[in-house]
C-alpha cells in the first residue's frame, strides 16, 4: 500500500513538473523568441546563439546545453534534483521543438512591454512550480538552485545573478531597447518566481497539517 501511495506521488509530481515546463516552452515561443527577448537563463542564451547559428533551434541548443548542465546538478545539488531536472530539460526541449516545427508558433503580441509582461508571468509561473517540487527546467536555472543551497541568497536574487550575463549578450545582439526589455523580464520573473514557490509552499503546508489533523483526529 505505502509503494502504491509513493508511486501515485512521484507521478503527481512529474504531472505538475510537466505543466510548468508547458508553461515555460509557451512563454519562450508565443511571446519571447519571435521578439527577440533573451529574458536571461539558457533560454535566452540559446536564442542569442539560434541568431547566428540559424540551423540550430532554440530547442536543440537548449537540449545540448542541458547535457553539460544536469551533470553538475547530480554531483552539487543530488540525485533527486538531478532526475527531475533531467525530465523538465528533456521535455522542455521536446515541447518547444514541438511548439515551433508543428504548431507552428509565433508571437501572440509585437508590443514589447505586453510581451515581456505576459510572456515572463508564464514562464516564471512554469519555473516557480518546478523548483518547487525540487526539479528545474534545467539551464541557469540548474546555477541559481545551487547557488541558492550554498549561500544564503533565495532563489529569485539567484536567478538575477546568473541571467544578468545573458541579458547582456542580448542586448549586444538584438539591440539596447530589446536588452532593456530583457532586464525587466529577468527581474520580474525572479520576483514571480519566489511569489509562485511561497504559494505553493503553504498549500502543502496547510495539505499536510489538513492530514495530520485527520490522523489525530481517527
Amino acid at each position: 500500500m505505502k509503494n502504491n501511495n509513493n508511486f501515485i506521488s512521484t507521478m503527481r509530481e512529474y504531472i505538475i513538473i510537466t505543466i510548468g515546463v508547458i508553461l515555460v516552452a509557451f512563454g519562450i515561443q508565443y511571446f519571447y523568441a519571435p521578439n527577440e527577448i533573451a529574458g536571461g537563463g539558457l533560454s535566452g542564451l540559446a536564442l542569442v546563439i539560434s541568431h547566428y547559428v540559424p540551423m540550430l533551434s532554440v530547442g536543440t541548443i537548449i537540449f545540448l546545453g542541458n547535457l553539460i548542465l544536469f551533470i553538475i546538478a547530480f554531483i552539487l545539488v543530488g540525485g533527486d534534483f538531478g532526475m527531475k531536472t533531467i525530465y523538465a530539460s528533456f521535455a522542455l526541449s521536446f515541447v518547444m521543438d514541438f511548439m515551433e516545427k508543428v504548431m507552428h508558433s509565433h508571437a501572440l503580441t509585437n508590443n514589447l512591454f505586453l510581451a515581456v509582461l505576459i510572456g515572463t508571468s508564464i514562464i516564471a509561473a512554469g519555473i516557480g512550480t518546478t523548483f518547487a517540487l525540487n526539479a528545474s527546467t534545467g539551464g541557469t536555472d540548474i546555477l541559481a538552485k545551487i547557488l541558492n543551497k550554498y549561500s544564503t541568497i533565495n532563489l529569485g536574487i539567484s536567478l538575477l545573478i546568473v541571467d544578468l550575463f545573458v541579458v547582456v549578450c542580448g542586448a549586444l545582439t538584438f539591440g539596447l531597447d530589446k536588452g532593456l526589455y530583457s532586464l525587466f523580464a529577468v527581474v520580474l520573473n525572479g520576483l514571480v518566481v519566489d511569489r509562485v514557490i511561497i504559494i505553493i509552499e503553504n498549500k502543502r503546508n496547510e495539505k499536510s497539517k489538513a492530514n495530520s489533523d485527520k490522523e489525530l483526529a481517527a
